[in-house]
């Protein structure tokens, strides 16, 4: 029986997870540009085109100074619960159905507001989204490699108050080339021990050595990207026989200059070897795609058939940390999918 390839419409109406996202970075243009008039009514910057050419990086590291600038129109509360509700409506019409998002309250000192308010207004947007939309969210927050290891542990003090079940985790995003992961050994033992799940961006701006930094030291029960492991056989030999999931985000790492091409990702080679990936958008606002648009890379440069497509579908249930219950019901979505599109 000759290979199927699915087309654009079976992969827009298939049910999805999104299990690599940051909230901060899956705003929509025109909702950030309410924010800029709100707060600065004399800014420049005057359109949705003008505020799109901000958001062009060479490399990661220019990203992360992008990535700040825009967080200083983030300032009350109600911004932060729109963000979520606006972000997990747009998901939903996209017919994802469960969300597994980073957040990182921290970023935001600057402009006066606590993590503690942040973590409810997003609770507060993620709980209005599910009740008008059927979408299931739930929160990692972001301890971020920058702001140190030395404060790491107030961080986690700060947001344990909301651990249950809208908050489930920690993650480490940021600057993995400057803030190695040995040193949030400690605080990632304690959150463990807390009750919350872990894991950790790691083999993007790096290579195969921070991946297994964060799997010796932090216990990372997923890593973020994690493509830089094919620079490594042992180590992808370790994640095929592990089945420790990698969280695939492909226009992110071009965007940010981790690959210079599509043809040069790894993605198809890592699915190929029997490592678990899943597929993610990332920021989909600050790198102009969707979670559609990153399963229909799959379908048009690396010819995912039917059944390759499925198995990324059930690689990020079985991956996710929704309970077991959650799992069987969302599985059963996926399979009467498949089985009326074929």
């Amino acid at each position: 029986m000759p290979v199927q390839f699915p087309n654009a419409d079976f992969i827009r109406h298939m049910p999805k997870v999104e299990l690599h996202l940051h909230l901060e970075g899956a705003f929509t243009f025109e909702y950030l540009l309410g924010l800029i008039r709100k707060y600065e009514p004399d800014s420049e910057i005057d359109s949705v085109e003008q505020l799109r050419k901000r958001f062009q990086y060479k490399d990661f590291p220019e990203f992360i100074r992008i990535w700040l600038w825009k967080n200083q129109y983030f300032r009350e509360p109600e911004d932060f619960k729109q963000l979520v509700y606006t972000t997990l409506k747009n998901l939903a019409d996209q017919q994802c159905y469960y969300v597994e998002a980073f957040y990182s309250p921290w970023d935001f000192r600057m402009n006066d507001i606590s993590a503690s308010t942040i973590t409810e207004a997003m609770i507060t947007g993620a709980e209005e989204a599910e009740r008008d939309f059927g979408i299931r969210c739930r929160l990692i927050a972001d301890l971020i490699r920058d702001l140190g290891w030395e404060t790491a542990g107030d961080r986690l003090d700060e947001i344990t108050p909301y651990l249950g079940d809208r908050l489930i985790g920690i993650g480490l995003g940021g600057s993995e080339q400057d803030y190695p992961a040995d040193g949030f050994r400690e605080v990632y033992r304690e959150a463990k021990s807390r009750g919350f799940r872990v894991v950790a961006h790691a083999g993007e701006a790096e290579g195969p050595g921070s991946i297994r930094m964060a799997i010796d030291e932090l216990n990372a029960e997923r890593i973020g990207h994690g493509v830089r492991a094919t620079e490594d056989p042992e180590l992808v030999s370790y994640l095929v026989k592990t089945q420790l999931p990698l969280e695939v985000c492909i226009t992110s790492n071009i965007k940010t200059g981790i690959y210079r091409s599509i043809e040069e990702h790894p993605v198809r080679q890592l699915f190929e070897q029997g490592v678990r990936i899943t597929i993610n958008s990332d920021d989909p606002a600050m790198f102009g795609t969707t979670l559609t648009n990153e399963f229909l890379i799959l379908q048009k440069f690396y010819e995912f058939s039917y059944s390759e497509i499925k198995q990324l579908s059930l690689n990020a249930v079985e991956s996710s940390f929704m309970p077991e219950s959650e799992k069987e019901n969302l599985r059963k979505k996926i399979w009467i999918y498949w089985q009326k599109t074929n």
